[in-house]
């Protein structure tokens, strides 16, 4: 089965799975709507599908973002780039991460606009369009360090940069663009800063007589807390697919577009003092029963759950007790339940978030749904 087979299936084929995702795309689109009511008209989209739209299945969630007025689209590779591409043929697509000098051909056979962080990056686009006589104009965008210290230039060396750049004949800066390191903290002190930066660099662009098609800052955090990082161009990714990248309030409604699902597999009668998968880490309290889920860490289902986190069966929370395994995990239903075995069993949604799982590991609620392995169906 191929891998695009893998990760989407018509819903009436969920009869027979153990484990699976519904992706709710109505609710995808609601998400849009409300996140075009707190940006100006003018602003455009370009939203983030990298990672496979965050564990979403990218090639549906894009198409759907597209058939809904989004021309713009976030990837993490080349890779990643082309299979968009098949999809979505009018689309513009930016890599996000660096492009090594022996994808420069595909980038430019596929019309994929590459990031360019130093000039080391643009030579090899440059000097292939040259030798193919190819018309000028090769979009890149141009990413500017303000302080997240990852890809992009240092905001200070980034004129002598666009200045080279600029003199390339066969290509064109369609865009520049930023990314914050602290934009999810309480203090805006550093985020503030970072604006500052990258507002005096437009204006040096400017001076050079620079004019970008493009100019962008604000990831899903960014465009909710700082409302003039909004420029012309805003960058969501978490907020597409309905969760809270603050852990606050927002000013609009969001609805989980995911849902994670599995089924009891087993449910077996154990005595009060009886030890609970590897390391024997919960030992039962009383006489009790214990349900088996065909989900472990190998699908993205954490071993850092273990003994924290809870699932929904039948509208009501249980305890994961025991070590995560591989392939399974086991839940404590107590001594009398009405549950029964292959009963449906929520690990996200129900009333249990990605945020809250996350909470659990100490970690965020991007790694959660950005771990969900391929293996499981998405339906």
């Amino acid at each position: 089965m191929s891998r695009k087979d893998l990760r989407s299936h018509p819903r009436e084929d969920i009869g027979q799975e153990l484990v699976w995702a519904e992706i709710n795309l109505a609710h995808l689109k609601h998400n849009l709507r409300q996140l075009r009511r707190i940006v100006d008209r003018k602003t455009g989209i370009l939203a983030i599908v990298k990672a496979d739209a965050y564990g979403h299945g990218m090639v549906r969630v894009a198409k759907t973002l597209e058939k809904n007025g989004v021309r713009f689209f976030g990837v993490a590779n080349i890779h990643e780039a082309m299979e968009l591409r098949k999809v979505c043929p009018g689309a513009s697509i930016l890599v996000l991460g660096c492009p090594h000098p022996k994808q420069a051909p595909l980038y430019i056979k596929n019309n994929i606009i590459p990031t360019i962080s130093c000039r080391e990056d643009a030579l090899p686009f440059e000097k292939l369009l040259a030798a193919n006589l190819a018309r000028s104009g090769f979009p890149v965008h141009v990413k500017i360090d303000t302080g997240m210290g990852r890809l992009g230039i240092w905001h200070k060396q980034a004129p002598q940069l666009i200045r080279e750049l600029a003199d390339c004949k066969h290509l064109s800066i369609q865009g520049v663009y930023t990314h914050f390191a602290n934009a999810d903290h309480r203090e805006k002190k550093r985020t503030l800063k970072q604006i500052q930066y990258f507002q005096y660099l437009l204006k040096v662009l400017k001076q050079l007589k620079v004019k970008p098609r493009y100019v962008h800052a604000a990831n899903s955090i960014g465009l909710v807390r700082f409302k003039k990082t909004h420029l012309n161009l805003v960058r969501p990714g978490l907020l597409l697919y309905g969760i809270n990248p603050t852990g606050g309030p927002l000013p609009l409604r969001l609805k989980p577009v995911m849902i994670l699902k599995t089924r009891v597999a087993l449910i077996k009668e154990v005595e009060t003092g009886r030890s609970i998968s590897y390391g024997s880490t919960y030992k039962t309290k009383g006489r009790t029963k214990i349900a088996v889920l065909p989900i472990g860490y190998s699908h993205g289902y954490r071993v850092g759950f273990s003994n924290k986190t809870q699932v929904v069966i039948q509208g009501r929370r249980y305890p994961v007790v025991g070590r995560v395994t591989m392939d399974q995990t086991l839940v404590d239903l107590g001594p009398k339940t009405s549950v029964r075995r292959w009963d449906e069993v929520f690990l996200i949604g129900g009333g249990i978030s990605a945020n809250e799982l996350a909470g659990h590991i100490s970690s965020i609620p991007y790694e959660i749904v950005c771990s969900i392995h391929s293996r499981i169906p998405r339906f």
